[in-house]
């Protein structure tokens, strides 16, 4: 038998399409892991092992939980990487943990562009530093959290040091309570359209700092809010700095989704806002007066803006003297090394394709959420008030089935149910420290054919927001939902 008829005898409609096969291929490297110790680490790696052990009985995992790309990258960026051409300088350590002055300046440059900074003329004192960091904005907090904790307990000794996060919110508490802060949640809801009600925000610190035990070491601002998507008015980050320049604090900006951002409606410049309110008069007023613009940190990751995450570079904006506090503690913690991602993310950014592919993300993750949320809606039972859509970052929150609300653990569990029952991970109460909602994330950075798949399968399982009853945990791995199917015989 010739080559040719041996291809024609074999099946010529995949089961998945391309991209599903990448996202499929990329979700089994992820979630494999050999050691029963180190996978005790991930909740997805236990959920995975026990999906595999029971022959993946929903067809492979799919995977929507902490802001993967692995099939989302821009095609013009992963090109430009693959022909990047490298030069000896880009390898080794690097002096300054923040950045080789060549990349710093081209920060700076980008972060005066695009936060309309071009104006501005700083009086003595108030002038901005920009650091080029290449080991993601996580290891930034961590060198900031440590700069905040040694200023508290010089200044404010006996006292506990606070640090103030949001909730749902990304894993600041990860970072703070591990370095020493204890960690109070500021909660966010439906009931104030997903935004901060600075009223009862207020009030939770009023009784944090009541009996003088404790003061406000630290304060987290996340405009383009993840994972509502929600933007944030200026006025919750002129609360929070005008909170912590009387408490003796440190401001986290954490700017992540500045640019993941529908690009049809305007993005609120919460760093503008934040150095206007320190060059009132000229900069001669109290909130300059207070010191508290050594107490500030501005984080830029570029990983979510173009779908690579891996590669860990950010834009750090503060002053000069915060900057070098940041180094210091970088330099006692870890060598300095991926300045070849540096080199390659500035050189990327420099291109008309970066800004292309900016407004195009935008609109991708803006039709993304319509189609999930229509699904929801018109196929599951959702109504409008169990979806948050936001118009900026790359997920959305779904309320879960009220049949879970009021059970034990009902997010994970939920979480865990589904997968059971799907094949498909969504995020639970790791953004959702304190469950002060029943929501889970949904990542929406994969192909469109991706997510048409969570949703085929949510669907065959009989996923409803009024489901009667729960998926059963484990007992649905034995109920298979059906294989998608390709052009088959009428």
């Amino acid at each position: 038998m010739t080559q040719l008829n041996q291809a024609l005898e074999r099946p010529t409609v995949p089961t998945h399409t391309p991209h599903l096969r990448s996202h499929i291929k990329a979700a089994a490297e992820h979630l494999q892991n050999d050691s029963e110790e180190m996978r005790q680490c991930s909740p997805e790696q236990v959920l995975y092992h026990e999906y595999m052990q029971a022959g993946a009985p929903h067809g492979p995992a799919l995977y929507a939980v902490k802001g993967e790309h692995w099939n989302g990258v821009s095609p013009k960026f992963l090109e430009f990487i693959n022909a990047f051409q490298f030069q000896r300088s880009d390898m080794g350590y690097a002096e300054s943990g923040y950045g080789i002055q060549r990349h710093r300046n081209f920060m700076r440059r980008l972060i005066v562009n695009e936060h309309h900074l071009g104006g501005r003329k700083p009086a003595p004192g108030l002038d901005i530093d920009v650091g080029c960091l290449a080991m993601t904005t996580r290891m930034a907090m961590y060198d900031m959290a440590k700069v905040a904790l040694r200023h508290a307990q010089e200044h404010y000794p006996g006292k506990t040091p606070v640090a103030l996060v949001p909730t749902p919110a990304w894993d600041y508490r990860g970072i703070f309570r591990d370095v020493g802060f204890e960690v109070v949640f500021l909660p966010l809801g439906p009931k104030n359209g997903w935004l901060p009600d600075l009223r009862q925000w207020d009030a939770i610190v009023r009784e944090t700092v009541a009996d003088g035990s404790r003061h406000v070491a630290m304060a987290v601002t996340n405009p383009q809010h993840n994972p509502t998507g929600m933007q944030w008015p200026v006025d919750v980050t002129h609360y929070l700095l005008e909170l912590c320049a009387a408490q003796g604090g440190f401001l986290l900006l954490d700017d992540a989704y500045y640019c993941v951002h529908d690009p049809r409606a305007p993005v609120v410049n919460h760093l503008k806002a934040l150095l206007d309110a320190f060059d009132r008069n000229g900069g001669d007023n109290e909130l300059a007066r207070s010191g508290m613009f050594e107490r500030w940190v501005a984080t830029r990751p570029f990983g979510k803006q173009f779908s690579c995450n891996t590669m860990g570079v950010a834009a750090i904006t503060t002053s000069p003297k915060m900057l070098r506090g940041l180094s210091r503690e970088s330099w006692i913690n870890r060598y300095h090394t991926n300045t070849h991602n540096a080199e390659l993310m500035c050189a990327w950014l420099a291109t008309p394709e970066a800004a292309d592919w900016t407004i195009e993300t935008g609109l991708f993750y803006t039709r993304q959420k319509e189609l999930v949320r229509a699904r929801l809606k018109e196929h599951m039972g959702w109504t409008d008030a169990g979806l948050c859509v936001g118009p900026s970052t790359s997920y959305m929150l779904i309320e879960i089935p009220k049949v879970y609300q009021d059970a034990h653990g009902g997010i994970d569990r939920f979480r865990d149910d589904l997968f059971f029952a799907t094949g498909t991970l969504v995020s639970a109460s790791l953004f959702n420290q304190t469950a002060p909602v029943p929501y889970v994330r949904l990542h929406l950075g994969s192909h469109p054919d991706v997510i048409e798949e969570f949703l085929r399968r949510w669907q065959a399982a009989g996923l409803r927001y009024d489901m009667p009853e729960t998926f059963g945990g484990r007992e649905a791995l034995a109920r298979p939902v059906p294989a998608p199917a390709f052009r088959q015989e009428a």
